[in-house]
């Protein structure tokens, strides 16, 4: 895969980026590869900057991943906790913001298997998705959501059916922190949204909650920017567009790390109805020497993190991980103990026989903690703790033998 480097800012062209965190030698997060192969994925480090201008964090390379996002296949739509939290999203965007429209249109950039767009169909809106992965694509299909196979670039609009180039909400979950040209896709989306009542739903990974929860694993060659309430409002405002809220979703029912936020062309009737929503984002995120401690604190969370295994390994225990998403991935391939882990065990394991890139641990299903017990889990999909307690009960797992990723990085669990 090709990388090329960047030396401005990706929103406001400032030239003046401070480098906070350095993660050496590390892979892609759903690029898991047969045994043999290990050695052979790609790898590069990964290096998040802070712009000194706009205090956007980012990074600045890019990786050619039209081939990867061909074949990536991750999706939480089995979750019932996931599939709560996404019809509250659509319940919550028709009644809050569009009561009493009709003719609903809803178009979803990176729409995965289609479960969230199911949702807002259920609720009679017309729904089109936009998403790269084939494999998730025919799922979508089959669930009766028209879905265009592609990689959503500047270009795209002019891709969408006739009765799309027009919406009323353009819907973005986990996506829109991947995109290299975040303020560009903004403009685009701008330009096909209703002028009256259109709507822009972004959820991103919080860096707020990422630096107080240490959460390196979410910092991916597949992202681009980390945003903030404070700056997701700032890149808004410069492509014309008024973020109007915050709290689309209580706190209590969001996913793990979970930043969303609602925008509306300025000058639209719901601008006029919906003052603008006010960043709240502690003082010390405007103080370039901030995030360089945060590098310091997420180096210390690793540490603790390999001292946590270590403590198990040598009370005489067996640990495995539980979830392969992009928090398992990158979280064991920046660790000294991956290799102490029996294997990483997924509901939805990609396919059978295969490793994670760079650290080697065997993936599999649900089923080899029954066939193979461990005595202790680590669980990387922390916000979804108590479905996978109860799911796993079943095994005779106990709930004192998960731990979560969290309590492990902050140093508060041991053998």
């Amino acid at each position: 895969m090709s990388v090329q480097f960047r030396s401005q800012c990706r929103i406001c062209g400032g030239v003046e980026l401070k480098r906070f965190l350095s993660l050496p030698d590390m892979p892609l997060t759903d690029d898991f590869i047969a045994a043999e192969r290990l050695g052979s994925e790609f790898r590069h480090d990964i290096d998040v900057f802070v712009c000194a201008d706009c205090l956007t964090a980012q990074t600045q390379h890019d990786v050619n991943m039209d081939d990867y996002y061909e074949d990536y296949q991750y999706a939480v739509g089995g979750s019932p906790a996931a599939s709560h939290f996404m019809r509250l999203v659509a319940k919550n965007v028709c009644s809050r913001f569009l009561a009493g429209a009709e003719g609903i249109k809803v178009l979803e950039v990176g729409s995965g298997d289609g479960v969230q767009l199911l949702a807002f169909k259920e609720l009679g809106c017309e729904v089109i998705g936009y998403e790269p992965s084939a494999a998730l694509v025919e799922i979508a299909q089959d669930r009766g959501i028209p879905t265009i196979h592609g990689l959503f670039g500047l270009e795209s609009v002019k891709d969408l059916p006739e009765r799309f180039k027009h919406v009323d909400v353009v819907m973005l979950s986990y996506t829109f922190d991947h995109l290299p040209h975040p303020r560009e896709f903004v403009a685009a989306a701008r330009s096909i949204l209703s002028p009256e009542r259109g709507l822009l739903v972004v959820e991103v990974h919080d860096l707020e909650k990422i630096f107080a929860r240490s959460e390196y694993c979410l910092f991916e060659h597949e992202h681009s920017v980390y945003l903030t309430e404070s700056t997701a409002s700032a890149l808004c405002a410069i492509e014309g567009m008024t973020v109007i809220d915050f709290q689309l979703v209580p706190e209590a029912d969001r996913r793990a790390n979970s930043l969303i936020f609602v925008a509306t062309p300025n000058g639209s009737a719901l601008a006029d109805r919906f003052p603008p929503a006010e960043p709240s984002v502690p003082a010390e995120f405007q103080d370039i020497e901030f995030y360089l401690q945060q590098g310091e604190v997420i180096r210390k969370g690793i540490e603790n993190l390999d001292e946590f295994v270590e403590s198990i390994v040598s009370a005489g225990k067996t640990i495995a991980g539980y979830g392969a998403g992009g928090r398992g991935v990158m979280t064991l391939a920046a660790m000294k103990t991956a290799s102490r882990f029996q294997y990483l065990a997924d509901r939805k394991p990609k396919r059978p026989g295969l490793v994670a890139p760079k650290s080697g641990v065997p993936l599999v299903g649900l089923e080899a903690l029954k066939d193979s017990p461990v005595d202790e889990i680590l669980v990387f999909s922390f916000g979804y703790m108590r479905e996978i307690q109860d799911e796993l009960a079943a095994f005779g797992y106990k709930p004192q033998q998960f731990h979560s990723l969290l309590d492990a990085l902050a140093g508060k669990i041991h053998a």
